[in-house]
């Protein structure tokens, strides 16, 4: 009955056009309120404030801001300098050099709203200047844009393991090879693309000298990840520390390397961080309660006796879960399904004979579809928004990467070793 009250009241509150924050609240509260659960209103503030009261959640405000540090220092306009050198002269150079840029961007910003702002403002006008249609433009960067939750640092991984008790830092490494597949997919599609359509010119190859030039300025922020994941791995720091002496890095790159991080610009970084951290603390605990009667009325037991009545066998429950994450990611921002799903579906996936890391991995690559894919998809309000083009002309041309994101996916369930092999190379499993 609770758990009937509890969805009831959260659907109507989404089909209402309620924020997910408000709608999950007010189905907690329906819940309480008509279900046969008794417990008093100091409970749900408890479990509220409980909800935000991680360590490890500490490191999402600064892995967020050390982001905006380095894009503000001037990261973006160097990682595409040398990522032109590299792949310019190739048939659909800048497209290859878009999902180029927002590969190396992901392992920095940690988040994929921020990295497919970031690189579509640079990267669609300059595509569509040398003869890319601006809505193909818009898709490379919309699909490549979620490699920032997938390339370490990855916010969306820091959450997944505080709702699963995963290691943070095995998920990071677990995200190495399936960052690289992804872009690589992502790659052999625009090249593909390119060729057939004759789209592009190829770019003129600049001077070794300028090559030299823009390579070592752009090395601080190549190095990033690098230093991130050898802290964690070396037990120098913990996944928080690591996060905080980012910021130090970002601070020291953007204003001795660089020398364009002025303080107007860090103002403006810690605003940005500031409404992104907000933005994801408050879904987290508004969502703890939520998850709280979920785990009490025994809803992953259900959701995995309705699987086995299903009797598809552990391929065929796989694919079942996959399917219902593609779905719902489409209708659900990535944050709270991760929220509202991991507790439940992990298990069965567990049951099912993946490994702890693949599962986090097979998730945020699934909920990630949900990205740059219509109704709620952030990327592609972003690309629309930045690039002035319709959903409806963005949303056909990204049904190629759609189609390479699900090789991917299938790739990641049927070889665990793609995400299991790294972490396992350093004692992260």
């Amino acid at each position: 009955m609770t758990i009937l009250i509890l969805f009831l009241a959260f659907a109507v509150c989404l089909l209402g056009g309620l924020p997910i924050l408000w709608a999950m609240g007010i189905s907690t509260i329906a819940a309480l309120a008509f279900g046969p659960l008794s417990m008093p209103p100091a409970w749900l503030a408890q479990q509220i404030l409980r909800g935000a009261d991680s360590i490890y959640l500490a490191s999402i405000p600064l892995f967020l801001f050390s982001g905006e540090l380095m894009n503000r220092g001037g990261l973006t306009r160097r990682l595409i300098a040398v990522a032109e050198f590299v792949f310019g002269r190739l048939t659909g150079g800048l497209g290859l050099v878009n999902v180029a840029t927002a590969f190396v961007y992901g392992g920095i910003s940690g988040s994929s709203t921020a990295d497919t702002s970031a690189v579509a403002k640079l990267m669609i006008p300059a595509m569509a200047s040398r003869g890319y249609p601006a809505s193909h433009a818009a898709a490379i960067t919309a699909a490549s844009g979620t490699l920032g939750i997938i390339v370490p640092p990855s916010v969306v991984f820091i959450l997944y393991g505080v709702l699963t008790n995963t290691s943070i830092g095995g998920l990071f490494l677990a995200g190495v090879i399936p960052g690289v597949l992804i872009a690589l997919a992502f790659m052999a599609t625009t090249w593909f693309i390119a060729k057939r359509r004759g789209y592009g010119e190829t770019l003129p190859p600049p001077s070794t000298g300028q090559f030299l030039r823009d390579l070592v300025m752009a090395l601080p922020a190549l190095f990033m990840p690098v230093f991130i994941l050898g802290t964690i791995l070396s037990g120098l720091a913990t996944t928080t520390e690591a996060a905080a002496f980012s910021v130090v890095y970002a601070l020291a790159a953007g204003s001795l390397v660089y020398r364009e991080l002025t303080f107007a610009e860090i103002g403006k970084a810690m605003v940005e961080t500031i409404s992104g951290t907000g933005a994801v603390m408050l879904i987290v605990a508004v969502a703890t309660p939520f998850a709280w009667i979920l785990t009490v009325e025994q809803a992953p037991q259900a959701a995995s006796l309705l699987i086995h009545h299903a009797d598809a066998g552990p391929l065929g429950t796989v694919a079942l879960v996959v399917l219902f994450l593609l779905f719902i990611g489409t209708w659900l921002d990535l944050g709270p399904a991760m929220i509202v799903l991991a507790p439940i579906l992990t298990p069965i996936l567990r049951e099912a004979g993946l490994a702890p890391l693949q599962i986090g991995v097979l998730f945020t690559v699934a909920l990630g579809v949900g990205l740059y894919t219509p109704p709620v998809g952030t990327n592609l309000f972003v690309v629309c928004n930045i690039g002035r083009v319709s959903i409806g002309a963005v949303t056909r041309e990204l049904v190629p990467f759609w189609i390479a994101s699900l090789v991917v996916i299938v790739l990641l369930v049927l070889f665990p070793g793609l995400s299991e092999w790294l972490p396992g190379l350093y004692g992260s499993r």
